[in-house]
């Protein structure tokens, strides 16, 4: 059952929620968790906790723009997107796991320089195929596309709670063709609610509803 019009209405989201909105995590726990082989650590203080907010993310991307997809700045950017959708969750241990693969970790960089231009199914898509998890890829992407406005066709973040009020299947791999459908129903959900909002606005009400 597709609960995105219910969650907007709950919540009322503005697009100062979105990027205010902030998770907790550890950035001692990042560094000292941090592949040696990526030869760069994200520049987090040596705090046991600190908080990161959605538009402090969107700085780090916007210097992955800026610099026309240095490494260094990718990889500060990957830290601060990891440890904004991990938290204090146990993924943040499955992370440092996957970017210890120096095999996935190239081929997430590689993915990641060739995201520009293309679809968000497609960006995600390729995201998820370096073996990056769903969520994970769309929060590369999302972040990746910058600051969203109502008009904008950009990617948002997807996770099973997200998934399951927009009535798709929750805990699934979803294929870039799924993740096409998601997007398509949070837009229409946007347009009936208020088409001023952007489809950020939208997936975080639908994420704050589902708790």
């Amino acid at each position: 059952m597709n609960q995105i019009l219910d969650a907007l209405k709950a919540t009322a989201p503005t697009a100062s929620d979105v990027m205010n909105h902030s998770v907790t995590f550890s950035p001692r726990r990042w560094k000292t968790g941090w592949p040696h082989h990526l030869r760069r650590v994200p520049p987090f203080r040596d705090d046991a906790t600190a908080t990161l907010t959605r538009a402090e993310v969107f700085l780090f991307a916007g210097a992955v723009v800026d610099s026309g997809f240095q490494r260094e700045q990718i990889i500060d950017f990957l830290g601060a997107t990891l440890a904004y959708g991990a938290g204090q969750s146990p993924d943040v241990l499955l992370l440092q796991q996957f970017l210890r693969n120096k095999g996935k970790a190239t081929a997430l960089l590689q993915a990641i320089r060739g995201l520009e231009g293309a679809e968000p199914a497609e960006q995600y898509a390729a995201l998820t195929g370096t073996g990056l998890r769903p969520k994970y890829a769309s929060l590369v992407a999302y972040f990746l596309a910058g600051p969203q406005e109502a008009g904008d066709d950009k990617p948002v973040i997807i996770c099973s709670k997200r998934a399951a009020v927009a009535g798709l299947p929750a805990d699934h791999d979803w294929s870039g063709e799924e993740y096409g459908e998601y997007l398509t129903r949070l837009r229409a959900a946007r347009d009936e609610y208020d088409s001023g909002l952007a489809v950020d606005a939208v997936e975080f009400a639908a994420r704050q509803f589902a708790d």
